[in-house]
């Protein structure tokens, strides 16, 4: 077998759950999640990606480095309806499909999507899952025409920074962006800072792009964060050679680390299962990747 180009991290699965004792100097914790299974409409069901209360974690089984940097989407039951934060890289979706299944619910439970923004890892999946779900489409207005593919996504630095294992991603997808564009799909409803949506309450926090969102469950006391905090390569608030203002990424950062937070839901790498507004406050503080 002829050696891996430089940059390119040896095949793994997923990325191990990251730990507030381990978060900030970027070793991953060895500490065990145990798998928990209960029943849903009598179907027994494997819960070991349960992050909170009815917060399920999604990522590809393989090969995560090329399907858009060990990329998430969070899945969220409440009451008879279930809401969908971003849609992986893969245009099948098929990876949300068979969560749904696992569930014990159907495609037509799904009611809401709601993207973060409009970069290609985040919006694989939504064509199709509008196709067969019908669900509303939800995102901000600055994003909304990159998602509806009326506009290209804005460009990122290549040249070498912080989290180099990020630079082979960039350049290879540079190189066939004009050839791997999300499939188009528009947005059904604008939001915007304070916007309620089921349990969600939707956060204005831009720096990674300019129409960037987060959301933020109280109930749970989990916090998805899209791109703007992330826990690989780095624990940072988003990728260096994508932050378009770092002002207003750090801004954003110190925002969201002002919240009561449990579980943080990440754009990339393994979600934070515990004490989340500890590791949000310790990078805040600390003012640097």
């Amino acid at each position: 077998m002829g050696k891996r180009p430089f940059g390119f991290p040896k095949t793994r699965k997923v990325c191990p759950p990251i730990r507030l004792e381990s978060a900030l100097d970027c070793r991953q914790s060895n500490s065990l999640n145990l798998h928990r299974t209960r029943t849903v409409k009598g179907c027994l069901t494997d819960f070991s990606n349960e992050i909170a209360p009815g917060v399920f974690d999604l990522t590809p089984p393989q090969n995560g480095y090329f399907k858009g940097g060990y990329v998430h989407a969070f899945l969220l039951v409440h009451q008879d309806e279930l809401l969908l934060i971003d849609t992986l890289f893969d245009a099948d979706a098929q990876i949300i499909l068979d969560q749904i299944q696992k569930l014990g619910k159907r495609i037509g439970d799904l009611k809401h999507i709601l993207l973060t923004h409009g970069h290609r890892a985040h919006l694989g999946g939504l064509e199709t899952l509008k196709r067969l779900s019908g669900a509303t489409i939800y995102a901000h207005a600055w994003e909304a025409d990159i998602i509806a593919g009326d506009r290209s996504q804005q460009g990122v630095s290549l040249r070498p920074m912080k989290g180099a294992q990020v630079l082979p991603i960039l350049w290879i997808g540079s190189l066939l962006a004009p050839f791997a564009q999300h499939k188009p799909c528009p947005v059904d409803q604008l939001i915007d800072e304070g916007a309620q949506i089921g349990p969600l309450r939707v956060l204005h926090t831009p720096g990674h792009t300019p129409g960037h969102l987060a959301f933020y469950a109280p109930e749970q006391r989990a916090l998805f964060t899209g791109d703007a905090f992330v826990t690989w390569p780095l624990v940072c608030p988003g990728w260096p050679n994508a932050m378009l203002n770092t002002k207003q990424t750090w801004a954003s950062l110190r925002r969201m680390a002002e919240l009561d937070v449990q579980a943080i839901g990440v754009g990339h790498g393994a979600p934070v299962r515990e004490n989340g507004t500890a590791v949000l406050r310790q990078l805040a503080t600390r003012g640097s990747v």
